[in-house]
């Protein structure tokens, strides 16, 4: 017979509707709801923490490999699923709840381990749930043991796993700052102008003006600045960004990932990376 407190535990999950969740703005209720239920599945973190590390440097590089450990050992997020292949439904709101595209994913991650093992610190404008942060984090960390901060930024407050993950890196010896609050504010600003960190991830506003602010902010001191949504039918401004500077930014190479799944109609995410030799 199930007890009382574990019913109100599966009632509390329940409540949080992942379809209806705005990107922003999260009532107090909600924000609630989030902890609660982020934190009963805290030990996702810990456990991709452990099964990334234990990845044999021989599969690390393997793209076949890799896209599976992604569905198997990262899971994907459960919200705007018509954006993600209907075969991957076993993998909805499972693990870090990364919302991001396996195929695209996974060569993302093989590319910083080949190309960012100089790179020191990270940015990463909307971070939502925290799992693309805690994933690249730790590539990151894996391949630089010089690796000593990570900066994340959203409008939301820190989640359980970002918290958790925070604790995790400490131990490590690497820093984790969470900013809440708005990447054009005077403060973050600041921040990041003192931080200067090598490799930034633009994921948050997704207006040309919004994320054109934020490259220009990080594009004097990134070695390396990564664009999400590059090729999405449901985020054309960012697509229309990405494709202009790959031809404005001149002194800068780049880089695509955006692979699509043949049982979807349309495009949907894309990773684009312009970087510095």
């Amino acid at each position: 017979m199930t007890n009382s407190s574990e019913e109100n535990k599966v009632k509390e999950k329940a409540v949080l509707d992942f379809s209806n969740l705005p990107e922003t703005g999260f009532s107090e209720d909600t924000t609630q709801q989030v902890r609660t239920y982020f934190s009963e599945i805290i030990k996702n973190v810990d456990e991709f923490v452990r099964e990334f590390h234990a990845i044999p440097d021989t599969l690390l590089y393997n793209e076949s490999y890799m896209e599976q450990f992604v569905l198997n050992n990262i899971g994907l997020n459960n919200e705007s699923l018509g954006e993600l292949a209907p075969e991957l439904a076993p993998y909805f709101g499972t693990g870090l709840y990364i919302w991001q595209n396996p195929k695209q994913f996974s060569k993302y991650m093989i590319w910083l381990l080949k190309n960012a093992q100089n790179c020191s610190s990270y940015l990463e404008i909307g971070s939502r749930w925290g799992g693309t942060f805690i994933v690249t984090c730790e590539v990151l960390r894996r391949v630089n043991p010089n690796f000593k901060y990570a900066i994340a930024a959203d409008l939301i407050e820190a989640t359980p796993f970002i918290e958790r993950y925070a604790s995790i890196a400490t131990e490590a010896g690497l820093e984790i700052i969470y900013f809440e609050g708005s990447s054009t504010s005077d403060e973050f600003i600041r921040m990041v102008t003192e931080y200067k960190p090598n490799i930034t991830l633009i994921d948050g506003d997704h207006r040309i003006s919004g994320a054109l602010k934020d490259h220009m902010l990080v594009r004097k001191f990134s070695k390396i600045i990564v664009h999400h949504d590059v090729c999405s039918d449901t985020c054309p401004e960012s697509t229309l960004l990405w494709n202009s500077l790959k031809q404005l930014e001149s002194e800068m190479n780049h880089t695509e990932f955006i692979d699509q799944y043949p049982s979807l109609k349309g495009n949907y995410f894309g990773i684009g990376v312009l970087f510095r030799e």
